[in-house]
């Protein structure tokens, strides 16, 4: 058994993917295979089961899976101590509004932690914009829907998130709504056009044939805390990332409608230029950032780099 055997089994688990896996690692497909399989050897059990519709973990497997998550803890710790892997300066991360504000804020936490000399500075906008200041060079990595592709420019898939479909927290509210057609009987605010939420919406729409101008639009907010106190406030209807609309139930700020086929989603990337993913500080944030998983995000689809 060796670290790497670890890695490729927790990075399976946390992606539910053996490709996606490979491709966070670096490595091919069948490396990741044959790792898990030498770990289940190692172990003369089966940890992992693989279906049509993706991995499932064993009794087995789970248990290996929480002890391995605190070996490689302890031993990057102690490879970053004996090694001298000291690192300082400044670390400037782009990143969407989602990422900023239900994903990163723990990364960034536990990362400051590990490097405590290290600065991170995190610039926030739309995706399109956040990918431009990468291309510039005026941030070192970024978080942010689906990047367009560019020469140099590396992204790893991070984790998928559904967009939710939330309505102001008074009950009549949710008698308005009962089917899809009644979604354009009602007032909406949305995000920006440049949001990735409000991109992957209008895409959900005209999949249906529809368009955003047959709705409602009552406002257009900048971020997805401004859409939750607007939706709370009783402006209207809106549409908003799962994280989001998690925290304003939890809070009884908005009212969750469930529509039968209705469940778009979308998946956050990692990026950085491929001629600096070798540099100390982008090095040691793709690698801390690929065994890490914020509470927040446990039992959604994704993992890291």
């Amino acid at each position: 058994m060796n670290v790497n055997q670890l890695r490729a089994f927790v990075k399976v688990i946390q992606t539910k993917s053996y490709k996606e896996a490979a491709s966070l690692l670096a490595v091919s497909q069948p490396a990741i295979t044959q790792r898990v399989q030498a770990l289940e050897e190692h172990f003369h059990t089966k940890l992992l089961l693989r279906h049509a519709d993706g991995v499932q973990v064993t009794a087995q497997g789970e248990h290996v899976y929480t002890q391995a998550q605190q070996i490689l803890a302890l031993w990057d710790e102690l490879e970053r101590r004996l090694l001298g892997h000291k690192l300082e300066g400044r670390l400037v991360i782009g990143a969407s509004t989602v990422p900023s504000e239900y994903y990163l804020p723990a990364l960034i936490q536990q990362y400051r932690l590990a490097y405590p000399d290290v600065l991170v500075q995190l610039r926030v906008s739309g995706s399109h914009k956040v990918t431009g200041w990468l291309k510039e060079r005026t941030v070192d990595v970024c978080i942010t829907g689906k990047p367009e592709r560019h020469p140099g420019l590396l992204s790893y898939p991070l984790f998928a998130d559904e967009l939710q479909i939330i309505v102001p927290p008074e009950k009549a509210w949710l008698d308005r709504i009962g089917s899809f057609e009644d979604l354009f009987e009602v007032e909406w605010v949305l995000r920006e056009p440049e949001s990735d939420t409000r991109r992957t919406w209008e895409r959900e729409l005209r999949q249906r044939g529809c368009h955003v101008g047959q709705l409602k639009i009552a406002g257009q907010m900048g971020s997805a805390d401004a859409v939750v106190a607007a939706v709370e406030a009783g402006l209207g209807a809106s549409v908003v990332s799962s994280l989001a609309a998690k925290r304003a139930l939890a809070c009884h700020r908005a009212q969750l409608v469930r529509l039968d086929g209705f469940a778009p989603s979308r998946r956050f990337y990692l990026s950085c230029m491929e001629d600096h993913r070798n540099s100390p500080l982008v090095a040691s944030f793709l690698a801390f950032q690929s065994r890490y998983q914020p509470q927040s995000l446990r039992g959604q689809t994704g993992g890291g780099r």
